[in-house]
């Protein structure tokens, strides 16, 4: 199993890591050629090569995460709404690029639009509901559909929306290096847990979670955070000198938040598993389970990794350089 577990998981990680590195690389890039589409003769470059990999990576993630989450959900017998479940929650992890690159045409990109999507989303299953079930386990079933769709997809969204409003390389990188530092706090919980632990965080979620283990991967989170992040502010590829917290501190605040917020974002996705009596959410991944078992800190750290960069390292759009 452990074998499995790091052939697979390396595997993966290798894959995450070209992507992102290639999508750095196209946004990085100066004097593109344009691209255009006949006969319309418009220029579809800046949607390739600002962030189109990495959205697309997502939108990916995205749609197997929603697959997970619905059999999560039909297992504990409750009845979300598949089809609309899926267009809406894709519509929120592709909205902040779309956004981006429609704005030149729109006026503005604001928070507006995801607003009226989930509006519309919630609209569309009070319909669904209505012409196919009636009022039988209506607010089940609209919770649990609303749910499915903010959990995959307004949380992939938010990784999108950082990839976006930082922009250019200095993007997806961010994007890689939050990523980065929440599943080596995965690694160095589950290795200093595995050999010192014992004392349990919360046994009856997750039996196999220990206060030494939380330790050990908020650790190599904040030592990881100092030493990729020096390199990167020292490089000029993510300057941390404008935001509200600048090097060396805003690292040490990066790797804490990025560790413990994915630790708590592990903890929900087990009160899901354990809500259904499932272990894993699939085996789509051998040795690791399905998408949301790899994705589960992930998710949850999501909009804490946006704000961190936007708002209090002054990255991008608001504030930044």
């Amino acid at each position: 199993m452990l074998r499995h577990r790091l052939i697979f998981g390396l595997s993966l990680a290798t894959l995450v890591v070209v992507i992102y590195l290639t999508d750095a690389y196209l946004g990085g890039l100066t004097g593109r050629p344009a691209l255009e589409i006949t006969p319309w003769r418009v220029d579809v470059s800046p949607w390739i090569f600002e962030g189109g990999l990495s959205t697309l990576f997502a939108v990916l993630v995205t749609a197997l995460t929603v697959h997970e989450l619905l059999a999560v959900a039909r297992a504990r017998g409750y009845r979300p709404f598949g089809v609309l479940a899926q267009v809406f929650s894709i519509g929120l992890a592709l909205g902040p690029y779309a956004g981006h690159h429609l704005s030149p045409i729109f006026g503005r990109n604001d928070e507006a639009w995801g607003m009226m999507w989930l509006a519309g989303a919630l609209a569309l299953a009070f319909l669904v509901q209505a012409v196919r079930w009636r009022t039988e386990q209506a607010l089940v079933n609209l919770s649990s559909t609303l749910f499915v769709i903010y959990y995959a997809g307004g949380l992939v969204g938010f990784l999108t929306k950082l990839r976006m409003e930082v922009g250019g390389r200095a993007g997806a990188i961010v994007l890689l290096f939050s990523i980065f530092l929440i599943k080596i706090t995965d690694t160095g919980a589950f290795f200093v847990g595995r050999s010192f632990g014992r004392h349990k965080l919360i046994e009856w979620l997750s039996p196999k979670k220990t206060w030494e283990g939380l330790a050990g991967g908020l650790a190599a989170a904040v030592l990881a955070s100092l030493a990729i992040g020096s390199y990167l502010n020292f490089q000029g590829i993510v300057p941390m000198s404008a935001g509200r917290l600048t090097y060396p501190w805003g690292l040490i605040v990066l790797g804490l938040l990025m560790g413990l917020v994915s630790v708590a974002g592990d903890l929900c996705a087990s009160l899901l598993k354990r809500d259904a009596a499932i272990k894993d959410s699939s085996s789509l991944i051998p040795g690791l389970g399905g998408t949301l078992d790899v994705l589960d800190s992930i998710l949850l750290t999501a909009p804490a990794a946006w704000f961190f960069w936007t708002r209090l390292a002054g990255l991008g759009s608001v504030g930044g350089p």
